[in-house]
């Protein structure tokens, strides 16, 4: 809140209008009297936590208005310091104070906070400090965002606070051992949580849970950290590295800042960049200030290059990209393996994981080859594909073919291919296939598996340039189903509706098949083995196709056994005749879709089977004419 209204009253100024500036100005000074006057603890010399309110545990209550262990169970202890009380450095929050400092002398000493793959989340002495094999603690486990927030503080306080309790080669340190933590069998690695003692992810890094937990922030920490670049609000560079007085050489090369190419070398013999001895630094490929030793450095940025001298190029999209559960984009697949779903291959989102959580393969196919296919529902110029195939180098590898149709003049025809990157079609990687342009409302990718095993791929994008085209993605067909509002008809009943969801998620236009959505209908937690969805038209509909976006969340939500669709022919319900179904069996994480005879009603329900103790759910559900 307080970086918030500091960047707010940044922007109001730099949009003229100082008086809107110095409100925030005030709101963030009184957000730093708030925590320098009631979260800092003089006697433990640490900013804590504060209860809002009375809570009571284990016969203890812990008073509103104090802070950790001031009251309750522990009340006295001089521990519960946790890295959270760093954080306020992360925003260059604290007034420049002796006694503040103090609180980074605990960071690395073994009785509170440092550890071999630490720091610990919690110092190591207090009461309630408990290491876990199983998540979510934040009990002692070493968090990556924790550590992360931590150096980034220390980071803010070696540059801009006057103080001796640490330096930067307590700076490296803690870098250094975060840096040994990435690691699981001797490979790069990241996950949730470790274990302070032994960097063990175990517990933490389950399948389909944090496996590769992006909270690391680690390229942040070595460019304004490590290598010293310190961003500013004007033409200045500022640069101080806070390096290890050992270090005889490092080079970052073309850090892309304010509009320039920012490099910063340092070479103690001269020998290493042949740039000669000391510390340089560069903008656009050209020295502008250098210095004998490694230290903190200021220099004016040259102007910026002539912007008529250099080429624009248009900006271009991944059009098969869709996060907002919109009807458009749309991926279908021949064929779906259990547990995956083609619109895993739309989130933008590729994982080089051997087994990631989302991916879609042709496990339990017969088909000697299968397509996917991007529906824009509007026309996109393209110009390349990119597709992330799956290699686990055993069950799923790589197709033994790919090759790219657009549709045409109500027909698919080949793009014309102009180059692949590379040659071969490789697993865990990105494969490019450059074509000439087309314009075309739908791209789909023919897929050959190789020899008795099956294919997979983890994204499958779809790039080309804006070209004067709308990026919004266009309106949904008028499916019977459809009620955005939420209000009226068509209206969603059901016989039962899990706590957790909302009916009227079931047609609201919305399509998320990823973990936990917020946009579901389930019949979790339903007594009884069958439960149906009706969509009430409000009128005379007629009625001949029926799509489920079925939900799977491989747990307590899985797709049902078999469903079956029934109309209200105005006294009863009955079954629909002619009943097809696609795929046969009900697939999770997929579009199912019943046809049958026509039907004129005004209203329809799903009836769905339950697999054993699982219960059905959808994301969607879109009735046609």
């Amino acid at each position: 809140m307080y970086g918030d209204a500091i960047a707010l009253a940044k922007l109001y100024e730099l949009a003229g209008e100082p008086q809107r500036a110095a409100e925030y100005r005030q709101q963030a000074d009184d957000l730093k009297q708030l925590v320098e006057n009631k979260l800092w603890d003089p006697q433990r010399r640490f900013f804590f936590p504060m209860f809002k309110q009375a809570e009571e545990r284990d016969g203890f209550v812990n008073e509103a208005l104090t802070l950790t262990y001031q009251t309750g169970k522990y009340a006295g202890s001089p521990h519960g310091r946790e890295l959270i009380g760093y954080v306020p450095w992360q925003f260059n929050l604290p007034a420049d104070r002796d006694d503040f400092a103090s609180a980074w002398r605990f960071l690395l000493d073994r009785d509170y906070f440092w550890a071999d793959y630490g720091p610990s989340f919690v110092e190591r002495r207090d009461p309630q400090f408990l290491i876990t094999d199983y998540c979510c603690w934040w009990s002692g486990q070493s968090w990556p965002y924790a550590t992360t927030q931590t150096l980034v503080a220390m980071a803010n306080l070696l540059n801009n606070y006057s103080q001796n309790v640490i330096n930067s080669e307590d700076y490296f340190q803690v870098l250094k051992t975060y840096s040994l933590t990435h690691r699981k069998d001797d490979r790069p690695y990241i996950a949730e949580a470790a274990n302070p003692d032994t960097g063990s992810w175990q517990g933490y890094d389950n399948y389909n849970h944090s496996e590769h937990y992006l909270h690391s922030g680690y390229c942040d920490l070595i460019v304004t950290g490590l290598a010293g670049l310190r961003p500013r609000d004007d033409e200045m560079l500022e640069v101080n590295p806070l390096l290890p007085a050992t270090w005889d050489y490092f080079a970052l090369v073309d850090i892309p800042y304010r509009d320039r190419l920012v490099s910063i070398i340092w070479d103690r013999a001269g020998n290493r960049y042949g740039m000669g001895a000391g510390m340089h630094l560069m903008v656009d490929g050209q020295t502008i200030a250098s210095a004998a030793e490694v230290s903190r450095m200021e220099a004016p940025l040259p102007e910026k290059l002539d912007a008529s001298a250099t080429t624009v190029t248009p900006p271009r999209y991944n059009f098969a990209v869709n996060n907002e559960g919109s009807f458009y984009p749309q991926m279908k697949a021949s064929h779906t393996g259990p547990g995956t779903s083609p619109m895993t291959l739309q989130d933008g989102n590729y994982w080089y994981h051997i087994t990631p959580p989302n991916r879609w393969t042709n496990v339990g196919s017969n088909n000697d080859q299968e397509w996917l296919e991007i529906d824009f529902g509007t026309p996109r110029y393209l110009d390349e594909a990119v597709l992330y195939p799956l290699d686990d180098g055993q069950q799923i590898v790589p197709p033994a073919a790919i090759s790219l149709e657009y549709w045409q003049d109500e027909n698919w025809r080949p793009v014309s291919e102009l180059q692949r990157r590379p040659q071969e079609i490789t697993g865990r990687r990105a494969n490019h296939i450059h074509f000439e342009m087309v314009k075309t409302t739908r791209l789909r990718a023919l897929l050959t598996p190789a020899e008795q095993a099956a294919t997979g791929l983890t994204e499958f994008a779809a790039w080309g340039p804006q070209r004067d085209t709308d990026l919004t993605p266009p309106s949904p067909p008028s499916s019977l189903a459809t009620n955005v509002t939420g209000e009226g008809f068509p209206r969603a009943t059901a016989s039962h509706t899990s706590p957790y969801d909302r009916v009227e998620f079931a047609n609201d236009g919305k399509i998320n098949y990823r973990p936990t959505p917020t946009n579901r209908w389930t019949a979790y937690q339903s007594p009884t083995t069958s439960d149906w969805l009706e969509i009430d038209f409000g009128k005379a509909e007629q009625v001949q196709r029926v799509e489920l976006h079925l939900y799977d969340d491989r747990g307590g939500v899985q797709a049902p056994t078999a469903y079956t669709i029934e109309y209200w022919d105005q006294s009863a319900w009955k079954s629909v005749a002619n009943l097809q179904t696609n795929p046969a069996q009900p697939q999770g994480g997929a579009m199912n879709t019943a046809t049958f005879t026509p039907v004129s009603t005004e209203k329809i329900r799903v009836v769905f089977q339950h697999r054993g103790p699982a219960r059905s759910g959808l994301t969607e559900i879109n009735v046609w004419p």
